[in-house]
């Protein structure tokens, strides 16, 4: 597994991600399948064909939920761009747009799980201050918790990992991360 940046465009704004064995960064990939990849996101639905009729959503067909998907992914990535980019003082930032894992944390910790969502979409990643975060994964999330689906859990497992790798590493505030790569 590695921890490389995705963007560091100033000292005060940085998106790292994790990538795991011969794999683009998870933020990369994730756009990609959920963008690009028609034949993944129509393997996913139909798998999930449960989840998705199940009216969490309401209700619509698969190629319905592969363009909006593909939408909202494209949204979710030009908002993170926008974020990144921007040099107003008062722009919106990454703790806006991430979010505790829990809905019900309301207290910032250190090495906080956080979760990004747009719609279904899901980027999670470990909190190392305002607008310094790790990408650990994400996931197409068609129910209530976490804790039902394998791809979900498995998730959850990523996070957790990425936490602890970061904790025994010192690598807990903003003032560790002035590395390009990092390898675990």
């Amino acid at each position: 597994m590695k921890i490389g940046s995705i963007f560091a465009v100033d000292k005060s704004k940085k998106l790292y991600s994790v990538a795991y064995e011969d794999q683009p960064n998870e933020f990369q990939r994730l756009l990609n399948l959920w963008i690009q990849d028609i034949e993944f996101l129509a393997q996913f639905f139909e798998t999930h064909e449960s989840d998705l009729l199940s009216g969490f959503f309401g209700n619509m067909s698969m190629e319905q939920a592969i363009e909006l998907t593909r939408r909202e992914a494209v949204k979710l990535r030009d908002q993170f761009y926008r974020i990144l980019n921007s040099s107003d003082a008062g722009a919106e930032n990454l703790q806006q747009i991430f979010k505790p894992l829990s809905n019900t944390d309301y207290q910032l910790k250190p090495l906080a799980k956080e979760k990004s969502k747009r719609g279904w979409l899901r980027i999670y990643a470990i909190r190392i201050s305002a607008d310094v975060y790790v990408v650990s994964g994400g996931a197409i999330k068609l129910t209530a918790t976490m804790n039902t689906r394998p791809h979900l859990l498995l998730e959850l497992q990523k996070l957790e990992a990425t936490r602890q790798f970061l904790k025994e590493n010192g690598l807990i505030d903003e003032s560790n991360f002035d590395f390009v790569e990092f390898e675990i």
